[in-house]
């Protein structure tokens, strides 16, 4: 109705309002398709075991995505293909012992209570909305302390059961030629599996604000994108571009294809297609495609996945920002791209920092130092990384040549950041506020940063 009434009366507007009017009705149009795009989606839509929930059952399924091993269990999402002998398919996450340990692609035979899940709600009031993340990949209900029995294996895709056990294999040569927590940042670097570095030094990562180091973001995308550019340079054009294109899709893939990773891989895609083309690349109008082709068939995403809103907001900050703020560190120098690493922080921070805090509690007053003093060495770290497990895959010995580049600069990161973490006051933990007072703070950060471009101007 209020669409209507903006249209209509744009007829009876001179000229330049009409176009701000055109301007409003666009985005309201946008914001009935989302909303109806919304109210189509899985959260509206009723489960297959909804007559389940509370009752144990005893069901057979595939195992349809990577184990997540943590520190003292494994989760398993499983896609039912039958419960108490009836039909269904729906998808469970199951909590199991670390071991036996199960593999992507296995069918098991699992029995459980079924359980909804519950928001977790921290000590501060905090409350992490657990079913919509989990509804977001298409599960519905949960279960502790299964018994599970595998049937059989090799159910899987068969291109993502060879990338997982290629994996597996990368993750174990690690291992060998690592010691601990080493090893475990090494695969959080290159993979994006932060979980087995244990809770205590995820809340130091967290408190000096270098979580994003270990979750596969788009700076690890991006580094390895370009790796896999340049290694593939000695070809034709044509092959090195597709050669290149594909593997950036097939590691995408092969690190879990979380949300902020295939953001990352969609505009880098794009940007090389655009180069491959001649076509001239706005990273502005890319990221907006971007959000558009991963909202399009799963529009949750937008509302209950706390890493795709992290990611488009730390994009935002990077493309955005980061123009205004760099003008003003003439005093620092270019050597080693610090110059450009501490503007993308600062920029970052101030479209994401607002968010953590309100999502998290925690405000880091070292983030900007640590990250300045561990940036600049993780492309190198990733290389030394990426040799000691290709090395591991001939011998073991081989492996701790490029291991003890990668051990020096590994501890050196871990020691910054355990410094940085133990500074007296170096993290603040906030009290819970209300949405409300968050939109506030980035209206307030818009209005900042306009004024500083007319300042700049």
């Amino acid at each position: 109705f209020l669409t209507c009434i903006v249209f209509i009366y744009k007829f009876f507007v001179t000229v330049k309002d009409k176009q701000v009017l055109m301007i409003v009705t666009f985005l309201l149009v946008g914001a009935i398709c989302g909303m109806g795009r919304m109210y189509f989606s899985d959260l509206n839509q009723n489960s297959q075991l909804d007559s389940f929930v509370g009752q144990k059952i005893s069901g057979e399924g595939i195992i349809v995505t990577e184990p997540d091993v943590r520190e003292n269990n494994t989760k398993l999402t499983v896609k039912l293909d039958s419960v108490n002998g009836n039909p269904v398919h729906e998808r469970v996450l199951v909590t199991v012992p670390i071991y036996p340990e199960y593999y992507y692609g296995d069918k098991v035979k699992v029995e459980v209570v079924l359980r909804e899940p519950q928001n977790i709600e921290s000590d501060d009031g905090r409350v992490f909305d657990y079913s919509g993340y989990l509804r977001v990949r298409g599960i519905w209900y949960t279960g502790s302390f299964a018994q599970v029995e595998l049937i059989s294996s090799g159910h899987g895709a068969i291109v993502k059961d060879l990338l997982f056990k290629t994996k597996r294999a990368f993750t174990r040569s690690l291992d060998n030629a690592l010691p601990q927590p080493e090893s475990s940042l090494m695969a959080g670097l290159l993979l994006g599996t932060k979980q087995s570095l244990g809770k205590e030094l995820l809340l130091e990562f967290q408190k000096t604000g270098v979580s994003h180091i270990v979750v596969l973001s788009g700076y690890n995308i991006a580094i390895v994108a370009e790796s896999i550019m340049d290694f593939f340079k000695f070809l034709p054009k044509n092959f090195g571009f597709g050669a290149g294109a594909v593997g950036i899709i097939l590691f995408t893939i092969l690190s879990g294809a979380g949300a902020s990773a295939t953001r990352a891989a969609i505009m880098v895609l794009v940007a090389l297609f655009a180069k491959r083309m001649n076509r001239d690349y706005k990273a502005s109008r890319v990221l907006g495609f971007t959000i558009v082709l991963m909202l399009a068939p799963n529009p949750l995403l937008l509302v209950f996945d706390p890493s795709f809103q992290l990611s488009v907001l730390a994009t935002i900050g990077l493309i955005f920002v980061t123009p205004y703020v760099t003008p003003y560190l003439t005093r620092v120098t270019e050597r080693f791209g610090l110059r450009e690493i501490v503007g993308s922080t600062i920029a970052t921070q101030l479209t994401v920092l607002p968010y953590l805090i309100y999502s998290m509690g925690l405000l880091s007053l070292v983030s900007l130092p640590v990250n300045v003093l561990i940036l600049g060495t993780i492309p190198i770290t990733m290389l030394f990384g990426f040799l000691t497990g290709i090395a591991g895959f001939l011998s073991l010995w081989l492996s701790f040549i490029p291991a003890l580049f990668a051990y020096v600069l590994l501890w050196y990161q871990l020691t910054v950041v355990h410094l940085g973490a133990s500074v007296p006051l170096g993290a603040i933990e906030l009290p819970a506020f209300s949405p409300v007072v968050l939109v506030t703070i980035y209206i307030l950060i818009f209005i900042g940063l306009y004024q500083l471009k007319k300042f700049h101007k």
